[in-house]
């Protein structure tokens, strides 16, 4: 393969020999250093496209001048992390920068920074233009937080077209928890608006003495929705759940009340998830139904929460599928759309409607990558997928109208210079804006070069907008090969869920490799195995970790038997409080117990989403080492003992 890489770079614009292929390799070492001189020096024998990643590094690094910015960008206006590039290159313009320049600088971007939208209001002022020079400093002063010197200026310049935008900036500037822009703005206020400030942000840091502070608000804005906000966060943060329910639920009654809808979507899915589990399915309707959102994630999740609850605990399947359906539109990923299918034919078998049920279910048997999308398939007694063996066919990425694309090749530079996880940044922004064609195109290098972690992501980003790619979607390595005391349709799973196939990931919390083994997880297996125990071995050698997390699993199966929620809930939560789960809801293998319910009520979103996604790669992997299909038995599976 690296011949190949050779090959294609030579026939670029900008030729590499294969004596220069170290160039980069040793420029990188020089940018982590911030030593950038020395880097450019180092790199270019690489080539232009190795002149602009050391390029892309350093103006991400905020070093730079505005020409130098501009001069990039319009050299590769389609590399990723250009919100990043153009963000830094606000800080940089110098006030005796070219008005025209920092103008087309911006073209019709609204600045980010707060330096950024004084810089671009002075430019628009200094072209005689001092309507637009107000309108930048009016938009900036009612989103950005802003440094003093920046806020000084803004007033200094413009403060009678900013006088009537006060309150507003101080409101943003609360709800968006900039304590210390806010201050800047008490002055500014009347004296109503600093007593609710004081008490917003005395709520959101504890402060003590806060209840003087909430009753020296004036009553005309008691009811100011941020405080309201800041009030249930105080409960919650405090432990007192059920006086935070009792605020959410009352607030609840229009958009205007909550002020921020979004704001509150996140602890209202909690909250609801936690009063069903309580036991009081009515309260946790309301909780979830009246979010009072329009679009985007948050919606969808509450949409099919509600229709959730509607259904199983309310006996409401025609108020179901109206949630249903909601959220049906309002979400394109395999995932999700299976979720749609089987919940909707769920709602309509009980509503007694079977034509339209099994019309519901073919819709979700579309997906069958998905959880909900095989038991959609199950169901409606749709035969498993053939595809799902994996035996795709990925077009030569090199006859791709993107193969003489900069971004490719940096992306094979990178490769050979060892930098994979820039690699995976730039083939994954790629995938996000070529056809579906490209798509594959792309994972079809990924697995050239034999990086299956990259293949997975762009496989995930092409399933995002329905183009599925099994081989790459589901991959099979190595670990395959080798013996293992769980099955290895298993441990698969749980790689693709823990590290998506990336042999060298270590987590925030000390997870190391690719089943993300805890240090002292990975000894204990190690001494039981009688190996040597190497904690460098868990990122740099995948059969080893894959042998010790096989080993942890057997306990796991031992401990809890071959019922993969159960296995899932604890190799992701640990084995405590799967069994806690088991004593609160019930055992998932015992006959009275509805599995699908008892998934659905984890209460840990993390948990819920991963059990799903281990158990759903479980027939998918069994189809892709055995080259054929088998007959779908995932509900029955979900519920062995």
């Amino acid at each position: 393969m690296r011949v190949l890489i050779l090959a294609f770079l030579i026939s670029l614009a900008s030729p590499v020999c294969a004596a220069d292929q170290s160039a980069l390799a040793k420029a990188m070492v020089a940018v982590r250093a911030d030593r950038w001189a020395e880097a450019r020096q180092l790199a270019r024998p690489a080539g232009q496209v190795a002149l602009d990643i050391v390029e892309w590094r350093r103006l991400r690094a905020g070093e730079g001048r505005l020409e130098e910015y501009r001069a990039f960008l319009a050299r590769n206006p389609d590399w990723p992390g250009l919100g990043k590039v153009r963000s830094e290159a606000e800080g940089v313009i110098a006030t005796g920068d070219d008005p025209s320049a920092i103008v087309a600088f911006f073209g019709s971007r609204d600045p980010v920074t707060g330096e950024g939208a004084l810089r671009l209001a002075e430019a628009e002022a200094a072209l005689g233009r001092r309507g637009k020079a107000e309108a930048v400093a009016v938009s900036a002063w009612r989103r950005l937080p802003l440094a003093e010197p920046v806020q000084s200026a803004f007033l200094a310049r413009y403060g009678r077209a900013l006088a009537g935008h006060h309150t507003a900036r101080l409101d943003a500037l609360l709800w968006d928890g900039h304590d210390i822009s806010a201050g800047r703005m008490l002055s500014l206020v009347p004296e109503g608006w600093q007593k609710l400030a004081a008490a917003r942000i005395a709520l959101r840091n504890q402060t003590p003495g806060v209840d003087a502070l909430i009753a020296a608000v004036p009553t005309s804005l008691r009811d100011d929705p941020g405080l309201a906000y800041e009030r249930f966060m105080w409960r919650t943060r405090k432990g007192r759940g059920e006086d935070a329910i009792a605020l959410l639920d009352a607030r609840s009654g229009s958009a205007e009340s909550l002020g921020r809808p979004a704001r509150w979507a996140g602890w209202r899915r909690y909250y609801a998830h936690q009063v069903l589990r309580e036991g009081d399915p009515k309260l946790a309707y309301r909780l979830a139904a009246r979010h009072h959102l329009r679009a985007g994630a948050s919606y969808a999740e509450l949409e099919w929460l509600s229709g959730f609850i509607a259904l199983r605990f309310l006996d409401r399947p025609e108020t179901a599928l109206k949630h249903f359906r909601a959220f049906e539109a309002a979400v394109r990923t395999p995932i999700s759309l299976g979720r749609a299918g089987y919940w909707e034919g769920r709602a309509l078998e009980a509503m007694g409607h079977p034509q339209e049920a099994r019309a519901a279910y073919a819709m979700g048997a579309q997906f069958q990558t998905s959880f909900y999308g095989l038991l959609s398939a199950e169901r409606g007694g749709i035969a498993m997928d053939p595809s799902l063996t994996g035996k795709d066919h990925y077009p030569d990425w090199r006859a791709q109208p993107f193969a003489r694309s900069s971004v490719i090749a940096a992306a094979l530079l990178l490769h050979e210079a060892g930098e994979q996880n820039l690699v995976e940044m730039f083939l994954t922004h790629l995938a996000e804006s070529v056809d579906p064609a490209g798509q594959r195109a792309l994972a079809g290098l990924a697995l050239e070069l034999n990086d299956h972690h990259i293949a997975l992501r762009i496989a995930k980003t092409a399933a995002a907008t329905g183009n599925v790619m099994v081989e790459a979607y589901f991959p099979v390595t190595g670990i395959a090969r080798s013996r293992h005391p769980v099955p290895t349709e298993l441990v698969l799973s749980i790689v693709r869920r823990e590290s998506e196939f990336d042999p060298s990931v270590a987590s925030g919390a000390g997870a190391l490799g690719l089943m993300q083994l805890m240090p002292t997880t990975a000894k204990a297996m190690a001494d039981e195995l009688s190996v040597r125990y190497s904690s460098s071995a868990l990122t740099a050698d995948p059969a080893y970790n894959a042998r010790l997390g096989a080993a942890y699993l057997s306990h796991l199966v031992e401990e809890f038997g071959p019922n993969p929620v159960l296995v899932a809930a604890a190799y992701n939560a640990g084995p405590s409080r799967a069994h806690r789960w088991i004593a609160e809801q019930g055992d998932p293998r015992a006959a009275g117990v509805d599995v699908i319910d008892w998934i659905e009520l984890i209460p840990f979103t993390e948990t819920r989403n991963y059990v799903m996604r281990v158990t759903e790669s479980l027939p998918i992997y069994r189809a892709r080492l055995a080259g054929r299909t088998g007959a779908l038995s995932l509900s029955k599976e979900l519920k062995s003992n």
